[in-house]
């Protein structure tokens, strides 16, 4: 009984490509794991070795999304295999155990970096984000030499810089500090990221969406999709910065925010142009 529940709610969904990946049992229970590890253990981790995070940190982070996201694909594209074997490397290719690689790989190149720089902010950042680039970088450029939708791929680039800029544009004229924290352009851009490369990817392509709220609100309006990302992003700032005293801890909130939102946006962006679901 509970081997068949398991097997059905979050083996079946990553073994058999006509079922849904995420449904509501299996994404509960990956974001109550996600809240665990990151507010019990990783963020008491980083705290003790003095991480500042701030923007800087952020921009450097970013690579490690994206080599997560960049992983991701090349298991979509059958280049790496699904399993549900814990034991075999495959299942750190796709969720959940993709979560587990990249960020054992991110922390670990954050100590390296943090031990090299020692106390200098700017030359942490430089060397973590650059090991970042070393590892993402290939993946990257191998997945660009076989994109068959550069004009997907460039249509959603343009709805994020458009989306965002005129997002910054309409906030700041009721508040115009709203966006003095750089931070929350990323978390902005990070949502509409996501939004917009599904929006593409399900209108103007043929790929489908895999998470179940976010197929029922594509299937009210496309665009509502986009608007509730954005919403959602402005809504989190707004609490963060009026009710988050500590700072650091609200930085790492938004940066957790920003990994959300860059990471699943990132993988539909290079997905769509790999042309895995054309």
């Amino acid at each position: 009984m509970v081997q068949d529940f398991l097997f059905e709610n979050f083996c079946r969904p990553v073994l058999d490509p006509s079922v849904q990946g995420y449904n509501i049992v299996n994404t509960s229970v990956y974001a109550l794991i996600l809240f665990v590890i990151v507010y019990f253990w990783l963020y008491p981790l980083l705290k003790k070795q003095d991480i500042k995070f701030s923007y800087g940190f952020a921009l450097a982070l970013l690579p490690f999304i994206v080599f997560g996201s960049a992983l991701r694909v090349l298991n979509d594209m059958g280049i790496l295999h699904k399993t549900c074997n814990i034991l075999d490397p495959g299942f750190f290719t796709f969720t959940p155990g993709i979560w587990f690689l990249t960020a054992g790989i991110t922390i670990a190149a954050l100590l390296i970096a943090k031990k090299i720089a020692k106390a200098d902010e700017s030359k942490f950042a430089k060397i973590f984000g650059g090991i970042g680039l070393v590892i993402s970088l290939p993946i990257v450029l191998y997945e660009f030499s076989i994109f068959r939708a550069w004009e997907g791929f460039f249509i959603v680039i343009g709805m994020v810089i458009a989306i965002t800029l005129v997002v910054k544009i309409i906030v700041e004229l009721k508040e115009k500090k709203f966006f003095s924290d750089k931070l929350n352009i990323l978390v902005v851009a990070g949502q509409v990221l996501d939004g917009s490369a599904t929006f593409v990817a399900t209108n103007i392509y043929t790929c489908g969406e895999q998470h179940p709220l976010s197929d029922a609100i594509l299937g009210v309006n496309p665009g509502l999709f986009i608007l509730v990302k954005i919403a959602l992003a402005l809504l989190i700032i707004h609490y963060i910065d009026q009710d988050v005293k500590d700072k650091n801890f609200a930085n790492f909130v938004k940066i957790a925010v920003i990994i959300l939102g860059f990471a699943t946006g990132g993988r539909d962006l290079l997905t769509l142009g790999a042309g895995t679901c054309l």
